[in-house]
């Protein structure tokens, strides 16, 4: 059994996990606004705490674990997190912190590449040697798998998908470049041109704004929207296809929840513009299959 932690753009998951990539007890909290004026504090204390708990509930002694495994969005250097722009964290040298509070073994892995870790181990893509995983969340990662193998660059840790550029002089990105691909197909940018166009109170969660867009996917107020970003996000999917040629696209995070609506329109505008240099008959475009635990999963299970 290993503790994975997941570290995203809003929210917090931690949990217990199995040798067979089961999830046996889990803790998670969003991340709040006010939560981001200490992020560093808030995630330290949340990640102890919610060990601490875990382990009690389960009755489990630390020297029963192989290690913690940690998610985060950014990049990884030294077993340290980096420029992580959607929580406005520039460096968090976690490792120490959790090593020397509980003498285990810290791993650290980009969350995206974890989730993809999960999902070829124990998810929708376990049958595609080669494969790309995309999460569409707070912000866009992603992780890509070749011959069964994630590809790692030795530089850094690469495959920051969200920060392919898609527009020239485009939206402003928290990166400090334009007209990168998250600006215009991350969940979050979506979901907050719906809310504004319908209406919607500026607290309403997520989940209501879900249900809303379901509600009204052929709202005639909404329907410019849903095919401004089935454009990009085609565009986006299209250059990862060109590039990789994976036998097939899995898309998580947040995506999930209104995918089976989406993903038709992504296909339809693929094969109508024309898009891949090598083209196909079907595109292969899945849902992740594990949800929100792909991240935890994936990170506690990390060789």
């Amino acid at each position: 059994m290993n503790i994975g932690i997941d570290i995203g753009g809003s929210h917090i998951g931690v949990g217990l996990v199995g040798s067979s990539g089961k999830v046996i007890n889990k803790k998670e909290v969003d991340i709040t606004e006010k939560d981001k004026k200490n992020i560093e504090k808030m995630i330290l204390n949340t990640i102890i705490n919610f060990v601490k708990s875990i382990l009690k509930e389960q009755d489990i002694e630390t020297r029963e674990l192989g290690y913690i495994g940690i998610a985060s969005p950014g990049t990884i250097e030294n077993n340290c997190i980096y420029n992580v722009v959607n929580l406005g964290l520039e460096k968090l040298d976690i490792a120490k912190v959790i090593k020397k509070e509980f003498g285990l073994e810290v791993k650290i892995k980009n969350d995206a590449k974890c989730a993809g870790i999960a999902e070829s181990m124990y998810g929708r893509t376990k049958a595609a040697q080669d494969n790309i995983y995309l999460c569409l969340g707070t912000g866009i990662g992603g992780a890509a798998f070749l011959s069964n193998k994630l590809v790692e660059p030795r530089y850094k840790s690469g495959m920051e998908f969200g920060h392919m550029i898609i527009q020239k002089d485009g939206r402003q990105c928290k990166c400090g470049s334009k007209g990168c691909f998250e600006t215009y197909c991350s969940m979050k940018v979506l979901k907050q041109e719906i809310r504004e166009t319908l209406e919607l109170d500026e607290n309403e969660t997520s989940a209501n704004i879900v249900n809303e867009i379901r509600k009204h996917i052929n709202d005639l107020r909404i329907q410019p929207i849903i095919d401004e970003y089935v454009q990009y996000l085609a565009i986006g999917i299209s250059n990862l296809i060109n590039i990789f040629e994976p036998e097939m696209v899995c898309i998580g995070g947040s995506f999930v929840f209104i995918g089976d609506l989406i993903i038709p329109k992504v296909k339809k505008e693929i094969q109508d513009k024309k898009l891949l240099f090598n083209p196909r008959k079907e595109i292969d475009i899945v849902l992740a299959s594990l949800g929100n635990d792909a991240g935890i999963i994936g990170a506690a299970s990390l060789l």
